[in-house]
């Protein structure tokens, strides 16, 4: 029965998303990415990462207003030089290599077929959202712990940062992630002044909405039907 019903959110998924991009939706394809590649590309000219008005005082969050921490530049900068389209092939190949190879169990499937209808999803997908790497660390930390602690990068979803946490790999991914910041420790004061005067309805919850689609390889993880090929479970 819950494949089923599965199979009847996937139908729902695929027509909202169409829906999406006859509407006018796609025209808004990738301006999530070209906005933080543009970031990126901002402070290679030496124009800084975050814009003059969030240093300046307190604002609205609004789009183009960069709210991720320095470190996520090492993401970034890649994508100066690399095709855009693998902005999305990587982290997506990534997640359904591991959702596929889990074989999720038929509740699993239907959490994850929820969690492709639920909007928000399509939206941060077809945006091109940084929310796609962290939806990929997230499916390789099911499986070598060390990729979750990178979900960091990103304090408004940390609740996801804690699988594998009580593995050794775990906490090596975190004093990778610390040594790599330590590389950005002159523009640290600049993201605190950034968090400090951004304001938002939701406070820290702002990202709650992301949270559906990044649930989806945990999902496929905790419903698997068996290991992934290499997997101990007992592993720390």
């Amino acid at each position: 029965m819950a494949s089923v019903i599965a199979i009847v959110f996937l139908g729902l998924s695929v027509a909202q998303w169409s829906q999406f991009l006859l509407g006018g939706g796609g025209d808004n394809i990738g301006v999530d990415y070209i906005l933080y590649r543009d970031a990126a590309a901002r402070w290679v000219q030496g124009a800084g990462f975050y814009l003059p008005h969030q240093l300046a005082g307190p604002y609205v969050i609004a789009h183009g207003d960069v709210l991720y921490p320095p470190p996520i530049l090492v993401l970034l900068l890649p994508f100066l030089v690399l095709p855009a389209v693998l902005w999305w092939a990587i982290p997506l190949g990534i997640t359904l290599a591991m959702v596929l190879a889990y074989r999720p169990s038929g509740p699993a499937w239907l959490a994850i077929a929820v969690c492709l209808w639920f909007p928000i999803t399509g939206v941060k997908i077809l945006h091109g959202n940084p929310g796609l790497w962290f939806m990929a660390a997230i499916a390789l930390g099911t499986r070598w712990a060390w990729p979750s602690a990178l979900v960091l990068l990103k304090p408004t979803v940390a609740p996801f940062a804690l699988i594998g946490i009580r593995r050794r790999g775990w906490w090596l991914g975190l004093a990778g992630l610390a040594a790599v910041s330590m590389l950005f420790l002159p523009m640290w004061p600049d993201y605190i002044t950034d968090l400090r005067n951004s304001q938002t309805e939701g406070g820290i919850l702002y990202n709650l909405n992301e949270y559906p689609m990044l649930a989806i390889p945990a999902f496929a993880w905790l419903g698997r039907r068996r290991q992934a090929p290499g997997v101990d479970p007992d592993r720390r």
